[in-house]
């Protein structure tokens, strides 16, 4: 992707030249479990104590995100323990915040073509794809009751990955001076978190049956040497989203000690 299909691209994100927290976080109308927000949600989360959790289903980025903000500002301000958020994303494209269009391989007018669209965001990390069938993590944790130690924070979020492939009989493997899961020397989990005043969000993406192809339109996380697998690809079948996700849940308990409390 050149400079000037970039430059578009921040203009059409009023999020990526401002700090997002200067903006009044806003839950769409259609979700119902964040209706009237935050009082139905503190109404719901009675045990400050407990993480809770919440399944989003299908969703595009943005609207992912505005949960997140919304869901910050709800922890912080009544210094609840978090919230776990599951869900898939609209085929999207992201930009880390370290900015690198170079690993965008094609122009914005094929993957406007492929129905993928192009967010700049703030988590960390380089340009990675969003997409049905991949597993979405955001964690917003508030880490003044965990440890204040971001390096084991994301080593515990690797080790929940690591769990849960294990589950089902794939060995999940970490790789010196990189982030994520890898499957012998292809990676099958990313991380990208942000954290602000000791609260995290954003979080990890856990390939299961994703579209493997619309990888080839990037250089994912900028690691040209490892491509990118799925729990579909190595088992050579389908798992139910629904016992993946309920594996996921059961891995954060034991790595993080943790009683969860779901919010229906």
């Amino acid at each position: 992707m050149d400079n000037n299909n970039y430059n578009t691209l921040n203009k059409k994100n009023n999020r990526e030249n401002t700090d997002p927290f200067q903006e009044q976080a806003t839950v769409p109308d259609d979700s119902v479990l964040f209706k009237n927000f935050p009082e139905t949600f503190l109404k719901k989360y009675r045990d400050k104590d407990k993480i809770a959790f919440a399944d989003l289903g299908l969703i595009s980025y943005g609207r992912a995100l505005d949960i997140q903000l919304a869901v910050f500002e709800a922890v912080r301000q009544n210094n609840l323990a978090g919230i776990i958020l599951l869900l898939e994303h609209e085929p999207v494209i992201t930009i880390g915040n370290n900015k690198n269009i170079k690993n965008i391989l094609a122009d914005e007018k094929k993957l406007k073509k492929l129905g993928i669209s192009l967010v700049q965001s703030d988590r960390g990390g380089d340009v990675t794809f969003h997409g049905p069938g991949q597993i979405i993590c955001y964690p917003v944790f508030n880490l003044n009751k965990f440890s204040l130690d971001l390096t084991l924070f994301v080593y515990n979020l690797e080790q929940v990955i690591i769990n849960t492939l294990k589950h089902f009989g794939v060995k999940g493997q970490r790789i010196d001076k990189l982030r994520g899961v890898f499957v012998e020397d292809k990676k099958i989990a990313s991380i990208g978190i942000h954290v602000k005043k000791w609260i995290s969000y954003h979080g990890f993406s856990l390939n299961a049956d994703v579209n493997l192809d619309h990888f080839k339109h990037i250089v994912a996380c900028g690691l040209k040497d490892h491509a990118q697998t799925s729990l579909q690809e190595l088992l050579n079948r389908k798992i139910k989203n629904s016992e993946l996700k309920e594996i996921i849940l059961e891995n954060f308990k034991q790595v993080f000690k943790i009683k969860i409390i779901e919010l229906q």
